[in-house]
């Protein structure tokens, strides 16, 4: 079943930045916006040089990262797809890892620190062979 990107991000990204611990504030972008007060925010249709993006993300006033949803289905002309982001970097593994019992598990998932020595020190792409 394929799932429109709007409701990918409704359903599916909103939903995990809610769970986080400190949760998310998800805001929409408004002109003259002071982005340096901002922590834990993801501000919404955020512009870039490419177009407004889906969802820019703020902690402690700088911009960590930006987010664009996808719809969960493609046409793939027959071939397998491969992703280039290996397995261990995905989302749900680093950002909102659920234990056995299906939730969020706050021991693992990355903060601070720990979050900041992932993103500058690991490849996240997967090598080629």
């Amino acid at each position: 079943m394929t799932e429109s990107e709007w409701k990918t991000r409704k359903t599916r990204i909103d939903a995990q930045l809610k769970a986080l611990r400190p949760a998310w504030d998800i805001i929409r972008f408004k002109e003259g916006m002071n982005t340096s007060i901002l922590s834990h925010h993801a501000v919404e249709e955020y512009p870039t040089a490419n177009g407004p993006a889906d969802y820019a993300l703020f902690v402690k006033g700088k911009l960590l990262g930006i987010i664009e949803a996808k719809k969960t289905a493609a046409q793939l002309s027959g071939k397998p797809y491969t992703g280039i982001i290996g397995p261990e970097y995905r989302w749900e593994v680093w950002a909102v890892p659920k234990g056995k019992d299906g939730k969020l598990d706050h021991h693992k998932a990355l903060t601070g620190d720990d979050l900041k020595e992932f993103g500058d020190h690991k490849h996240w792409l997967k090598e080629e062979n």
